[in-house]
């Protein structure tokens, strides 16, 4: 391959994307217990998507970030036969990505990573997509340990936050994905490795493969957040997945304390959110016991007074008549 050969025509070469890719791939964990499997292989040069196997295929993206030479976005795509939780379907498309950095002109293979994002149920109201800076993670030089929610297959940059949904992830019997093989996708309008299929409406792919994850809102509001914080993506949402999850506690950073709805965790066992969210209760208990126990003592008092009242003599019958 010549080292300037750039088939997808994005002013990216063809050996420095495949070299991204395979440096900056996360290490991906599956449940034992998804009925799909592991991600699949999809059928060459076909226009329709159709799995041929499921043999944990990864499918990868690399683009410059807003045409810059010196960032990259990769996109790393886990494609499924099926969607096999509620409200199940045929074909499945998630994704995770980072942003890249080159180091310096003179070293043009070195690059950084500066920030990771993980879509889970992206563009819908239980969207629980993460993103967070790279060092959190110890992501720098290469992909994180990536945890995938059986049946829906959100993706998840840590493990306690696959029940952080709407309620419907589990992160239950995951074991490493071994031997999965990186195909480069190319771009919508210049597919590769006969990837025809990008384009299907029969899934968001193509959606996913126009934007940029990396929006300067979300990189704004990092870089205001901790440097121990996996922050939402999308924080406007949560309150309303607290309703529909039913204000449950796993929802925590919600109304406790006047905390920011941003963090959905942060990574030094920080249980500032629970601890504020257990004052309250506390203090409330307590409160109620004080009110409680000043009710009764009141009620005792009045009710001691009423009958010492009524059992004291009348002036009127205590003298003797003239």
């Amino acid at each position: 391959m010549p080292a300037d050969r750039d088939s997808d025509h994005d002013g990216l070469s063809d050996r420095l994307e495949n070299t991204l890719l395979q440096q900056f791939q996360p290490t991906w964990m599956m449940s034992r217990q998804d009925c799909s499997d592991q991600p699949a292989r999809f059928q060459w040069n076909a226009a329709v998507p159709t799995a041929i196997a499921d043999d944990g295929t990864i499918y990868g993206q690399a683009v410059p970030y807003k045409g810059r030479r010196d960032e990259v976005e990769l996109h790393f795509y886990h494609l499924w036969r099926l969607d096999c939780g509620e409200m199940g379907h045929a074909l499945d498309a998630e994704h995770v990505s980072v942003l890249l950095r080159q180091r310096n002109e003179d070293t043009p293979l070195e690059w950084t990573a500066l920030y990771w994002y993980a879509a889970a149920h992206e563009d819908t109201m239980c969207d629980a997509s993460q993103m967070t800076r790279a060092s959190i993670l110890g992501a720098e030089e290469h992909g994180p340990k990536v945890w995938i929610s059986p049946g829906k297959h959100a993706s998840f940059l840590n493990e306690e936050l696959c029940s952080h949904g709407c309620g419907g992830d589990r992160c239950t019997m995951m074991v490493e994905m071994k031997n999965s093989e990186i195909i480069n996708l190319g771009e919508l309008r210049h597919p590769a490795n006969g990837a025809r299929w990008l384009a299907s409406s029969r899934w968001p792919l193509a959606e996913k493969m126009r934007r940029t994850d990396f929006t300067e809102p979300r990189i704004s509001r990092i870089k205001r957040l901790r440097s121990t914080d996996i922050a939402w993506a999308n924080p406007a949402k949560r309150p309303a997945q607290a309703a529909i999850y039913g204000g449950n506690s796993a929802l925590n950073g919600i109304a406790t304390g006047g905390r920011s709805t941003d963090t959905a965790l942060t990574v030094a066992n920080d249980n500032t959110g629970k601890a504020l969210g257990n004052a309250e209760d506390h203090t409330t208990d307590a409160l109620k016991k004080s009110w409680h126990s000043m009710t009764r003592a009141v009620g005792a008092a009045a009710k001691a007074t009423a009958n010492a009242i009524e059992q004291k003599p009348k002036d009127d019958e205590s003298k003797p008549p003239r």
